[in-house]
Order: structure tokens, then C-alpha cells, then sequence
């Protein structure tokens, strides 16, 4: 079932005095963009709607207030073909882009979409197209309209999907995928202020309807919000805890760097992890070996709580003195007289094969 055509949101007549206070001041949009000057040539995801939108004309209007001419600015939009509409909205970010003398492309998601987990397809997708583009074109960042809402909205779904700490660090403001830099520049700004900022330049932009699907998960908690908030767990709260993970994740990764510099032997098809790995925090050991099975299988998917499974056998074997099989990640870990022996794991056989 598609969703109905959007809403044309018409902003021509300006903002309110109060909506006006709220808008993104020149100073705080230097201060924001600030990390992407390092960057020859940004793509920036412009959806339609309001925040990438704006993302984009702030970004073009910061790029010629500095006077430098760069980074060069790109757009791309993606067509995810769900909705009859999703093609002339996709026109209308071109549109956008060629009044501020921008190239700009349709990505188009194509194929068979799922009948399950739809959003989620659709935001590997996006993400996919967008990078594969930004290389084609030879762009060295990708720039992202996420806020500081939706930062709130994605601890509280890994919260209650019971992430550990990595998880509830959230987004990041500067990340790397697939070799390419992300950045989030609005990702500390409510989206009050970006529709008041909006509101106050006059801007016209495209309200995309599956944003009030309950049959969405991000919906039904952003849906949430107003109960959850009156708990005592708003939006506030939640991304001061983000802030507060992602600060601990760092000084954990930079204490297992440390100690993988002494305990892991890497080799082109086997990682060692010596005994001593049993001598640091639960936490760090967890992470060599999740760093471990990432390096062999690069792109099998992590569960914490079947490495957290694996600690406790592997402390238990090494206490005892014991050997020890177990896959885990696409890798085969071995306990062999108390060193880790991580590998890929080999193929699996499913039965026997019919003569040939």
C-alpha cells in the first residue's frame, strides 16, 4: 500500500516575531559548518522536506559568505519509488539546486521492495546510492541533515531495543562509512529552529506523509514523545545522554587501541589475541574481540550479547585451562592453550551433495 501524496508546505509570508528569535543566526551557521572546510567537494542529501532543504541553502550561503569558494557543493536526492509523488518532489530538489547554480541528480531505489521493514530497506538504500554517487563524482564528504529530534528519537529506539553503550552514543556529528566522511552539522539544533529558520527566509518545502505512519517505528515513538517527556525522559535529556555515551566510547576505543597494540598478532587470514587479553576490563576485551571478527568479516553483523556470551566461556576456558570452538560474526574462535585464535569461518556443509 503507498502512502497519499504529500503536503505542499507554502512559507512565502515569513515567520513571528517569536519563530524569528528561533532562526539560525549567520555566526552560528560558521560555527556549525566549521568542520566541513577541510573538504574540497560536499554532497549534500537533500530530501524535499524542510531540514535538508534548509541544510542546503544555509550550507550555499555559507560557501559564499566565506569568499573562499569552497568546498565545492553537490546535490543528489533520492527517489525511493514508493509514492506517485516521489518522482516530481525529486524534480523539485533539482529545481532548488538549479536556483543556487548547483548540479544536482536523481538516485533512484530500484528493484523489489520489501513487504517488511520497509524504512529500514529504504535507509540502507539511500545511504548506498548516496556514497556510490559522492565517489562517482568525487566528492570527499556527504553532508546529512539529522537533528538534534531525531538524535533523541534514535537513542530512545536503541534504548528500548537494548543497545549497549556504542548504541546510545547515537549519531555522530563527523563519522566515516565505506570510506567516506558524514557529516551532521544540524545534528545539535531542534527542529523548532530549523522550521522557524525556514519560516523566517521564506522557504517552500514538501511534508513527506509516511512521517505520520503509525505502521513506522520511528513513528510510533516520535509519536511517544509528549508522554515520554512528561516522565521526565525529553528530548533534552536524551541527547545529553548521547553526548555522554559517545564520550565514553571514545575513552574506551583509545584503551582497547592501547592494549591491541600489545596483545593482537594480525595475519592475513588469522588474528591472535595472546593470553594477557584476560588481564584488561570485561568492556575492552569485548571490543578486541568484536574488532577482530571485523577485520576477518568486515560485513557480518554484530550482536553484543553473543560476544558478551563468548567472554564468559572463553574466561571460564582460560581459567580452567581449557580449549574452546565457537563461531561467532562469520568467525571461527579458537582457545588454544590460553591464546584467542580468531578466523574465518569455513564454509558450512548442508547435507550432502546429489551425485553428480
Amino acid at each position: 500500500m503507498k502512502d497519499p501524496d504529500p503536503a505542499h508546505i507554502m512559507a512565502g509570508h515569513g515567520s513571528s516575531e517569536g519563530e524569528a528569535a528561533l532562526a539560525l543566526s549567520d555566526a552560528e551557521c560558521d560555527r556549525l559548518f566549521e568542520p566541513l572546510q577541510s573538504c574540497g567537494h560536499v554532497l549534500v542529501a537533500v530530501s524535499g522536506g524542510v531540514d535538508s532543504s534548509l541544510l542546503l541553502v544555509l550550507l550555499h550561503d555559507w560557501v559564499r559568505r566565506s569568499g573562499r569558494g569552497r568546498p565545492a557543493l553537490s546535490v543528489a536526492v533520492v527517489d525511493h519509488a514508493l509514492r506517485r509523488a516521489s518522482l516530481e518532489e525529486a524534480q523539485g530538489v533539482c529545481a532548488l539546486a538549479l536556483e543556487l547554480s548547483l548540479p544536482a541528480a536523481i538516485l533512484t531505489w530500484e528493484g523489489t521492495k520489501p513487504g517488511t521493514g520497509l524504512q529500514e530497506a529504504a535507509r540502507q538504500a539511500r545511504y548506498r546510492l548516496l556514497i556510490a554517487h559522492a565517489k562517482a563524482i568525487g566528492a570527499d564528504g556527504l553532508a546529512l541533515a539529522h537533528h538534534a529530534d531525531d538524535q533523541s528519537e534514535t537513542v530512545l529506539m536503541r534504548l528500548c531495543a537494548g543497545s549497549g553503550l556504542d548504541g546510545l552514543s547515537g549519531m555522530r556529528q563527523v563519522g566515516l562509512r565505506d570510506g567516506l566522511v558524514l557529516y551532521r552539522p544540524l545534528l545539535e539544533i531542534g527542529k523548532q529552529r530549523l522550521v522557524a529558520t525556514a519560516l523566517k527566509r521564506g522557504m517552500t518545502w514538501v511534508d513527506d506523509p509516511s512521517n505520520l505512519n503509525d505502521r513506522f517505528t520511528r513513528v510510533r515513538f516520535r509519536k511517544a514523545r509528549d508522554f515520554l517527556a512528561s516522565a521526565g525522559l525529553d528530548a533534552v535529556r536524551l541527547n545529553r545522554l548521547a553526548v555522554r555515551m559517545a564520550r565514553a566510547q571514545d575513552a574506551l576505543e583509545q584503551m582497547a587501541d592501547r592494549l591491541w597494540q600489545d596483545v593482537a598478532v594480525t595475519g592475513a587470514q588469522e588474528i591472535v589475541l595472546a593470553q594477557s587479553l584476560f588481564e584488561a576490563p570485561d568492556e575492552i576485551r569485548i571490543r578486541l574481540l568484536m574488532r577482530a571478527c571485523a577485520i576477518l568479516v568486515p560485513d557480518a553483523p554484530q550482536r553484543l550479547e553473543r560476544f558478551e556470551s563468548l567472554l564468559v566461556r572463553l574466561t571460564a576456558s582460560a581459567g580452567q585451562g581449557e580449549d574452546l570452538n565457537s563461531t561467532i560474526a562469520g568467525c571461527l574462535v579458537r582457545m588454544r592453550k590460553g591464546q584467542v585464535r580468531i578466523t574465518v569461518e569455513p564454509p558450512r556443509r548442508r547435507g550432502r551433495e546429489i551425485g553428480l
